[in-house]
């Protein structure tokens, strides 16, 4: 009878405990089902479905840099580097697996529109208005802008 139970419940064990993930600190996990994203998870120890589920990307919350795409005005070339961090990681969701390339793109389109409102001289300035206008873009999802930095150069 003993025996039975113990081959009963090994196996059942053996899968609950085959669908134990450790998530580290300063990280998250997109999670696929099927090959398609399911679910993000956060710090910790955290269950999956055994054979279902997988871990499809590990990311950084904190330590992101994208380069901006360069920008070419007609008075101001512009290419720099964006430095970011990822608050809550559910928010952003499936764009988990390519974050960089969506800050990335976002950087480019708001470079893009500070250039076609007013051309700015100083870099630093540029730098700034575009770390605010980043963070109002990418606020809903989580992301949190920390640092801009624009080289830019007058076109002789």
């Amino acid at each position: 009878m003993d025996l039975i139970l113990l081959l009963t419940l090994a196996p059942v064990a053996a899968l609950a405990l085959g669908g134990l993930r450790h998530v580290p600190e300063g990280m998250a996990c997109t999670v696929h089902r099927f090959g398609r994203y399911a679910r993000t998870l956060s710090p910790g120890l955290r269950w999956t479905i055994p054979f279902v589920d997988h871990i499809a990307h590990r990311v950084r919350l904190v330590g992101h840099q994208v380069a901006v795409p360069h920008v070419t005005d007609a008075s101001l070339p512009t290419r720099g580097a964006v430095y970011y961090q990822i608050l809550e990681p559910q928010r952003v969701g499936g764009a988990l697996d390519t974050v960089d390339a969506l800050v990335q793109r976002e950087a480019g389109d708001g470079l893009s529109a500070l250039l076609a409102r007013a051309a700015a001289d100083d870099a630093d300035i540029l730098s700034a208005q575009l770390k605010a206008e980043l963070n109002q873009r990418l606020a809903d999802l989580g992301l949190r802008v920390t640092r801009c930095k624009l080289d830019s150069a007058r076109a002789a």
